[in-house]
């Protein structure tokens, strides 16, 4: 059964409501309607009661104030002889593990000038519900209607006939899910016209130069260990940029030294999160079936400490499908950063990454031999939201150019 978590039109079938909105015209991209929309659901965000409970909001309404908009909006309109304009109707299908990030994709083609029809998850989120809730606030209080009278989001079971009603009438589809949802909805027939983006299971990774820790200072150490708990145990390691293994590199006396001041701290930092009994029975079964399927890992902490450390030789990507994360991290020690290349597979997305150049990171890069790594940030950032994504930028999905003759007289 489709449920309407928000609509103008409560009450309206999905067919009436994907007439109209398909019969809406577009907004320009950036224009002051859409800018106001986000500004105003930006600060409301802030206001939010479940705030302190859920940091995320308070990113997610950082990376959509009014600078970081403007600076947004520079990334079309730059060339003279190309205009961009909305794609049109744009289908998101959202991501069940990381609540709050269909709102990323959602809001930037809000910007774009786009009407929205977007597929939440059936799971009960605090998160989204906080959101969604802003949008009635709004229509509530009568503001930004033209925004909102292009905005529906609903929820419905896997239903590949509601799915394929609203894929005929959109523009442009991007769905976040695994392997296996990609492939389904991918199967679905869409528009003609369309394009399809899919972001499917990746994975993230983390690499430290194990001199740069033991060289730098107490606060940095306590500073590093809060990134890299922010990096690791938020969202359970359930987002696909969540880093699940632990590279060092280094000499093998300067590696322990490493381990043995940053593991500490790491602990002090993972005492003021909250560890679910759930989580912990996880982690313990991937470690045990990880042991028991030959991958060669061994424990390096006492079972129950949270997060759980392993230690491995190798860390592919057969170790990174059983580990489902939860406090999980396997550490595998290199000599060299060019030898984490042969570790690495097309599905490893994030690098994570502490006390390396910009130069040694380029070099190291260019000599993959396969499409691995499509980010590198520092420890602290590997949940943040880019609009280029999995090495694609969003707002060429969501805008059309239309070129336009070089010469014409003004």
């Amino acid at each position: 059964m489709t449920r309407l978590l928000f609509s103008i039109n409560p009450d309206a079938a999905l067919d009436a409501e994907l007439q109209r909105l398909s019969a809406l015209p577009p907004l320009l991209p950036f224009s002051a309607p859409l800018r106001e929309f986000v500004a105003d659901f930006s600060r409301r965000v802030f206001a939010l009661p479940q705030l302190r409970q859920h940091p995320e909001l308070a990113t997610l309404g950082h990376w959509f104030r009014g600078a970081a908009v403007n600076q947004l909006s520079q990334r079309i309109g730059t060339h003279p002889t190309e205009l961009d304009l909305a794609r049109g109707l744009i289908f998101h299908l959202a991501p069940a593990n990381v609540d709050v990030l269909f709102a990323y994709a959602w809001l930037m083609s809000v910007l774009s000038g786009n009407t929205n029809v977007a597929r939440l998850s059936q799971k009960q989120s605090t998160q989204r519900d906080a959101l969604v809730s802003i949008l009635h606030d709004m229509q509530r209080e009568g503001l930004h209607s033209r925004v909102l009278e292009r905005a529906v989001l609903l929820t419905y079971p896997h239903d590949d006939s509601i799915t394929t009603a609203i894929s005929r009438h959109c523009h442009a589809r991007i769905i976040w899910g695994g392997d296996a949802t990609v492939a389904k909805i991918r199967s679905l027939p869409i528009s003609p016209l369309a394009v399809e983006l899919a972001f499917p299971d990746r994975f993230g990774i983390a690499v430290m130069r194990a001199a740069a820790l033991t060289e730098g200072s107490d606060a940095d150490l306590q500073e590093l260990a809060r990134r890299f708990c922010n990096d690791v145990l938020w969202f359970g390691q359930q987002a696909c940029s969540s880093p699940r293994t632990l590279y060092w590199v280094g000499d093998e006396s300067g590696i322990a030294a490493a381990k043995a001041r940053f593991w500490p701290a790491v602990r002090m930092q993972a005492a003021t999160l909250e560890d679910e009994p759930a989580a912990l029975m996880a982690r313990v079964t991937d470690a045990n079936l990880l042991a028991a399927t030959g991958h060669g890992v061994r424990s390096a902490d006492s079972i129950g400490l949270y997060p759980l450390r392993l230690d491995a030789m190798r860390a592919d990507g057969g170790i990174r499908e059983i580990q489902s994360g939860h406090g999980l991290v396997v550490e595998i020690d290199l000599p060299a950063l060019d030898a984490l290349a042969a570790q690495l597979d097309d599905r490893d997305q994030t690098l994570v990454q502490h006390g390396f150049t910009t130069s040694a990171l380029r070099d190291f890069l260019c000599g993959l031999g396969n499409r691995a790594i499509d980010r590198v940030v520092p420890f602290g950032r590997a949940l943040d939201f880019h609009p280029v994504w999995d090495g694609t930028d969003l707002l060429d999905v969501l805008t059309r150019k239309i070129t336009l003759p070089a010469n014409l007289s003004r």
